[in-house]
């Protein structure tokens, strides 16, 4: 019987500008003024280091002593977007162009908090004002491209991207999001060169390094995304998500003791992600160790009760282990969930015959002729059904029907001419055994 593994594929990870405001005219020493441009720089310091709640209490110091200091603005406008209050980072900056008109810097980062709160049509519209300001500033361009991508525009969107890297051609940032649109074009190798050309200026880019793995993963070089990802998780041991990429490219590979580990790694830093379980009990499976397969797969489905296809391969392992009970309840649960799931009715069927429940077995085989016309597997399971019964007119009948779809069908054959053994006739049993025999050597006729 086929499995069915169920794979997630990551996201691209987009960069857009942060453009940070300095004051550059000089203050009087120990006046306010002068207080206020250290403490925003001290925010700015403290902004860069990740410290966003540090920076804004400098920013807000540096405001109680000069209310009208719009850098000051512009900065815990952007800070606050950092910390997802998208409102109050929109007055903020508000504020700042009220005081500074044209500020190119303020409006791009108006751009992004409204990027953030998913209006990119008024995103678009505030970078082409800070493009309006300032024609040769990159970043309102690497901003707009976002937003222009995240509003379905990826022409419009790769066209920004170039145009920042032709205004400022070692911008990183810019180059990720270009090689991230290109990649969603299916211009794999274009975005592979892009990507490429950003590690060499920022090396240790962990996003940048992870689209370029799913972009050697388009474009079919599997061997290739498997040692970026090795790099990322070198540099990142805890990235779960790289990690279940990892186990799921050494899966595709063959590569299962690797799999299992990267995947078991992954699954234990993030326990709730109900796919990294379906996707490790799928690779116990193949790896014949059905216990891990069962106690994993319950794991997953304790998380995502509806999975069909968790279901389904906790079915089938159960059928493994010669358990048809079990398997029936998990066939059943995702017929229930999706009565046309064509594979949990065949597995259902299977259960029943193993568990000599003939007549239940003919009953869903019957269902799933009916549901696929052109399957020859549905024939075939049918007539063994029938033959087991011991119906072995109609179980030859469903025999020539699995012929007729698949000539090939080796053991159609051979299970035809056991029919016709029972029903006498002898030189018609040798020609299907013959048949049998051609197509698949192994398969004697009985003696």
């Amino acid at each position: 019987m086929r499995k069915f593994p169920k794979w997630n594929f990551c996201f691209f990870t987009f960069i857009l500008a942060l453009a940070l405001s300095t004051l550059t005219h000089a203050q009087a020493p120990g006046s306010n003024a002068a207080h206020a441009v250290s403490l925003n720089n001290g925010g700015l310091e403290l902004f860069k280091q990740g410290k966003v709640d540090e920076a804004i209490a400098q920013y807000r110091q540096a405001l109680v002593l000069r209310p009208d200091f719009p850098e000051a603005l512009s900065n815990l406008g952007l800070a606050l977007d950092a910390k997802g209050k998208d409102d109050e980072a929109l007055a903020d900056f508000d504020k700042a162009l009220a005081l500074k008109p044209g500020d190119a810097v303020t409006e791009s980062n108006r751009g992004l908090a409204l990027y953030h709160e998913k209006k990119y049509a008024e995103s678009v519209a505030a970078y082409q004002l800070a493009i309006a300001f300032h024609a040769n500033y990159a970043p309102a361009y690497n901003g707009m491209g976002a937003a222009l991508f995240a509003a379905g525009k990826s022409d419009e969107a790769i066209a920004a991207y170039r145009t920042a890297l032709r205004l400022q051609p070692r911008y990183p940032d810019a180059m990720n999001n270009l090689g991230s649109a290109l990649d969603s074009e299916k211009k794999y190798d274009e975005a592979i060169q892009v990507y490429q050309q950003a590690l060499k200026i920022e090396p240790k880019a962990i996003d940048i390094r992870a689209n370029l793995a799913i972009a050697l993963q388009g474009a079919g070089r599997t061997d290739d995304a498997i040692a970026e990802y090795r790099e990322i998780v070198v540099a990142r041991p805890d990235d779960a998500h790289a990690l279940f990429q990892l186990g799921h490219l050494l899966y595709t590979q063959g590569h299962l003791k690797d799999s299992i580990a990267a995947l078991e790694k992954s699954f234990e830093l993030q326990p709730s992600q109900a796919e990294t379980a379906f996707n490790l009990a799928r690779a116990y499976q193949d790896a014949d160790n059905l216990s891990a397969a069962v106690e994993t797969y319950q794991k997953g489905l304790a998380l995502n009760p509806d999975d069909l296809h968790g279901l389904y391969n906790l079915g089938n392992t159960y059928l493994t282990l010669k358990e048809p009970a079990k398997a029936q309840a998990m066939f059943r649960k995702a017929l229930a969930l999706q009565p046309d799931f064509a594979i949990a009715l065949q597995g259902l069927g299977i259960a029943q015959m193993q568990a000599d429940d003939l007549n239940g077995a003919e009953v869903s085989f019957v269902k799933l002729a009916a549901m696929q016309p052109d399957s020859a597997d549905a024939r075939f399971n049918l007539g063994n059904a029938r033959f087991n019964k011991g119906q072995y007119g109609p179980a030859a009948d469903s025999y020539r029907e699995a012929i007729r779809l698949n000539t090939n069908l080796a053991h159609a054959h051979y299970n035809l001419g056991m029919a016709l053994l029972r029903l006498n006739d002898q030189k018609a049993a040798d020609k299907e055994f013959q048949e049998a025999k051609r197509i698949d050597p192994t398969l004697a006729p009985p003696k």
